[in-house]
């Protein structure tokens, strides 16, 4: 797909695989971040972004969604029940902050879901914008700015997530920032619900 015509009105988006919140291994993330993720209030969902945010035209937004729901429909036809699973803990800097995270452990939809929905998002940025995607992809856990508390912090994360767990995905989302926060603006596609599993398996 050709690039799309560039614009002066850009809005930053990104997209997400959104969990379900009753999950038990859902609970523990949330609570752990409610312990000692300093910026919890503003991260509270349970969301794992499937790329670095990117910006586009205003104007390409309805295109964009047109898209990428047609091509995840087509994908995911005949599932019903769709989980990601995650071995392991680790720590990266971004900007001023250390993020602590768990790792992914995609499945090979999951991987091609990735690649897919990554392709039609960069197709739509305008040929002026540079765009970095990331490195990988990751469950955040807790932005620390103070480094004597990441240690603790990086210990109790190793201690409690020591085992490899799975997260049922309830959807995955496009959200959109407007005046300095993310919004969800249309819900791609949807998953039925499935009971979680914690598989006993040491990391």
């Amino acid at each position: 797909m050709d690039n799309r015509i560039q614009s002066k009105h850009l809005r930053k988006y990104f997209v997400s695989l959104n969990f379900r919140a009753d999950s038990s291994l859902s609970k523990k993330i949330d609570g752990f971040k409610k312990r000692y993720d300093p910026k919890y209030r503003q991260r509270a969902f349970a969301h794992m972004s499937l790329l670095r945010p990117f910006e586009i035209s205003l104007s390409e937004k309805n295109s964009l969604i047109d898209e990428l729901k047609e091509e995840l429909d087509t994908f995911f036809f005949g599932h019903t029940s769709l989980k990601l699973g995650f071995c392991g803990v680790g720590v990266f800097q971004h900007k001023r902050s250390n993020v602590v995270f768990l790792r992914p452990d995609f499945s090979e939809d999951l991987s091609h879901c990735h690649e897919l929905v990554t392709d039609i998002c960069k197709s739509f940025i305008p040929l002026n914008i540079k765009y970095r995607p990331n490195a990988f992809q990751f469950l955040p856990l807790g932005y620390f700015d103070d480094n004597e508390s990441l240690i603790s912090v990086m210990d109790q994360a190793k201690l409690e997530f020591s085992k490899t767990g799975e997260l049922s995905i309830d959807s995955i989302n496009l959200y959109e920032q407007i005046n300095g926060q993310w919004n969800k603006v249309e819900t791609l596609i949807e998953f039925e619900n499935s009971h979680d599993t914690f598989l006993q398996l040491q990391v």
